[in-house]
Formats: structure tokens, C-alpha cells, sequence
């Protein structure tokens, strides 16, 4: 069985199309023998098979558990199903793939794990969480493995009774989050995984109020220190991707806190909305120069600051970060604690006047409103897209849209407050 797996899985690599197609038919049979998997997953772990056989191998695994593993998946396709001992070692080997020096490999294996345990944890693989929290005690390739898997797996379909996992998951988040032994990436794999737990926790919340009341409180605490931290740091004068990445990850946590647990963010909020206005006041004359202003002496620099490009080479900008911002404090500005930053009452009238922030922080926001010069270039090609980006619907969502969004959020709570704001800038 092996041997027909691995000529077949050889034949997709041929550069000659008549053979790759028979061999993709030829791997679509073998995938209905319920030996195949074990044999595949062989291929996978095997040194002496070439590098491309080995990943063809396991990318054919991960094709499999979604068409024959469970009858209960989305992508299922009629045929055997491999039974308990069959599955527990693939299980095996796959879960050893994380460990290779490949990162190819382990990324795919982690992707396939991750699929495994949405059918087979807890009741057919229980050691499965165990495992990948040893593993985030692994080097720093195996650490990246087990957050992958903890980032495909770790859902809302997660059930009440996975809270306790969770409780023993975000500690050690932390504790690579914190730690200056692990890159940026792997800084930026933790809070997101950690961002996914939040999901959890907050739709638990209601049901398992005593575990939330307890556990919750002490958890922000460490994290949110070492968000702020995070966000507080300067952004150099170039190559800034994987620093603006791991920002962006940050704000998208303290979004989801905001939203699905408000009630335990309180005691932050004023540290919080004090280091994103301090980011914000930062990056704006930056943000004029690289995509506002035309001409402009300094866009150069600017743009190295603001603009990286991903692994892909698709360049990226610092947007995803000033709207993250600007949506935490949409959603916070009305919450007591935060209130007092926006108003202050008149001490003749007693009406609510805008503070002084509130002022400031209009002013900048009319500059991040500013039409870019890509949108000039977009609207001078096409009419109609300028329409589309001015209609209340629009559907390019952009920092500008943002900024609207937020004006909108705070007119609706401090109508009068805002107005003067807007006056004052």
C-alpha cells in the first residue's frame, strides 16, 4: 500500500499532465482503502523520501480528514471511515510532525491536527491539549507548531466544558507573549490565540459566571500590562512589519475584551485609551506625509515607517492598527470609567462640555479623515468607485471609514460635547 501511496504522490509532481492527472485519480482510489492515511502519514515522517513527496504526503493527509475522517464534516465524502486503532496512529505520527525541521511540514501538520481535534478531542484523543502544552515548552519551532494548532482549533464550538483547558492555556500564552526568547511572529501567534480564548470566555460568561468572576480579573491584569507594553513601544524609521503586526494583534485582543467581557475592563480603560491616544498623536503627522499629503518632502520616510511588506511581498500599511484603535474607543467611550476623559459639566450651566482631550483628539481625527492620495488616484480612474466609497454602504472599509464610524459612535452618546468639539478644531 505504501509503495502504490508513494508512486502516486510522485506522479502529482510530474511535470507531464497526462501522468499527474492518472496520478491524482490513481491517489482518489487509494484514499478509499482505509489503510491509506497510516501509509501517507509514513511517507510524511519518512527522512529518506524526498522533501516534495514528504509534503505532497501530508497535504494529501489533510485533504483526507476532511473528506473520509468523520461522517460529521462538512466536506464529507462517502467511503470508510478508518477505525479507532487505524486513526490513533495517524494521529501519532501526524502529531510528530511537529516537531520536524521543516516548517513546511509542520505547518501543514499542524493545520491537520487542528482538523483531527475538532472531530476526535476529547473522547477519542483526551491526551491531545496535554500534548500541545508540552510542546510550548519545545524549541522555538515546535512552540510555533503548537500555537498553529491552538489557532486553527481553539473556536466558539469550543463547549463549556473545554473552559478549564482554556484557563490552563492562557497562562503559558502569557508567558511567550512576555518573553523575550520568542520572536515577534511567535509574540504575535500568542495573542492571537489568546484573542480566540476571549471568544470563549465571553460566551461562557453567563453560564459559568463563578469561574469567569475568578479567573478573568487576574488575567487582564498580566495581560493587558503586557498588551500596553506592546503598543507603548516606538515604531523605527523602517522594516517596522513584524512590529505594526504584533500591535495590531494587541488592539484586536483589547477590541474583543471590550466587547465580549466589558465588565471586567473597566479598572484598564483609562490606561488603555491613554496609550492609544499617546500611538495616535505619534503616527499621525507620519500618516500625513506617507498618504495624505502630496509632494510631500518627508513621504519617503513616512511610507518606510508605515509600509512593510508580508511574507506574500503584497506590501501592507499601518491601517489595520489605526482602526483597531479607533474601534476600542468607539466601543468604550460611553463606559463610566472612560466617560470623564470625553465631558466635564459646566460650572454655570452644568451642561456637558467637551474636555480637553475630547478637543484634541477631534482635531485628529478630522486628519485621519483626510482623503488619501490613493483614493484620488482610485476616483480619478473610476467614478463610479467614488460613489461606492462615499455611499453610507460603502465597501471598501479604510481608516477614513473608520474615523466616520467612530464620529458617528460618539455623536450618538455626546451629541452636544462633540459638536463643540468639532468647532474647537
Amino acid at each position: 500500500m505504501e509503495q502504490h501511496v508513494f508512486e502516486a504522490l510522485q506522479g502529482t509532481l510530474s511535470a507531464d499532465d497526462t501522468v499527474r492527472q492518472n496520478s491524482e485519480q490513481a491517489l482518489k482510489r487509494l484514499e478509499l482503502d482505509t489503510g491509506f492515511p497510516l501509509a501517507a502519514a509514513n511517507i510524511a515522517l519518512a527522512d529518506e523520501a524526498g522533501l516534495a513527496e514528504r509534503q505532497a504526503a501530508i497535504v494529501q493527509i489533510r485533504g483526507y480528514v476532511s473528506r473520509h475522517w468523520s461522517i460529521g464534516s462538512a466536506k464529507y465524502e462517502p467511503g470508510p471511515i478508518p477505525d479507532q486503532q487505524a486513526k490513533a496512529q495517524v494521529r501519532e505520527k501526524v502529531f510528530l510532525l511537529l516537531t520536524s525541521a521543516n516548517r513546511k511540514l509542520r505547518m501543514v501538520a499542524a493545520a491537520v491536527v487542528a482538523n483531527m481535534a475538532v472531530y476526535d478531542w476529547p473522547d477519542e484523543w483526551p491526551q491531545l491539549f496535554s500534548q500541545l502544552v508540552e510542546l510550548l515548552h519545545g524549541n522555538h519551532d515546535q512552540v510555533q507548531a503548537a500555537l498553529s494548532v491552538f489557532g486553527e482549533w481553539v473556536n466558539s464550538d469550543m463547549s463549556e466544558q473545554q473552559l478549564d483547558q482554556i484557563g490552563v492555556l492562557i497562562p503559558e500564552l502569557r508567558r511567550i507573549f512576555g518573553s523575550s526568547d520568542y520572536s515577534s511572529d511567535t509574540h504575535v501567534l500568542a495573542v492571537r490565540v489568546f484573542t480566540d480564548c476571549i471568544d470563549i470566555i465571553a460566551i461562557m460568561s453567563d453560564t459559568r459566571r463563578e469561574f469567569v468572576d475568578a479567573h478573568v480579573p487576574p488575567i487582564l491584569r498580566e495581560w493587558i500590562d503586557h498588551i500596553l507594553h506592546a503598543i507603548r513601544q516606538p515604531l523605527a524609521s523602517s522594516n517596522n512589519g513584524p512590529a505594526i503586526l504584533l500591535k495590531t494583534e494587541c488592539v484586536k485582543a483589547l477590541v474583543k475584551i471590550v466587547i465580549g467581557i466589558p465588565r471586567y475592563i473597566g479598572p484598564h480603560s483609562p490606561a488603555i485609551l491613554e496609550a492609544l491616544w499617546s500611538q495616535l498623536q505619534e503616527l499621525q503627522e507620519p500618516y500625513l506625509h506617507a498618504f495624505v499629503y502630496q509632494d510631500s518632502a518627508h513621504s519617503e520616510s513616512a511610507t518606510n515607517m508605515l509600509v512593510y511588506c508580508e511574507d506574500d511581498g503584497d506590501a501592507n500599511t499601518i491601517d489595520n492598527y489605526l482602526c483597531g484603535m479607533f474601534e476600542w474607543i468607539s466601543r468604550a467611550a460611553e463606559s463610566k470609567p472612560v466617560r470623564k476623559f470625553f465631558v466635564e459639566k459646566s460650572k454655570d450651566s452644568g451642561a456637558l462640555n467637551p474636555t480637553l482631550f475630547f478637543k484634541q483628539l477631534a482635531a485628529s481625527l478630522i486628519c485621519y479623515a483626510q482623503i488619501t492620495t490613493d483614493m484620488l488616484e482610485d476616483w480619478a480612474d473610476d467614478m463610479d468607485l467614488f460613489v461606492a466609497d462615499e455611499d453610507e454602504d460603502g465597501y471598501r472599509f479604510n481608516v477614513r471609514v473608520s474615523v466616520q464610524e467612530l464620529i458617528q459612535s460618539l455623536d450618538d452618546v455626546y451629541t452636544r460635547p462633540l459638536a463643540l468639539a468639532l468647532g474647537w478644531a
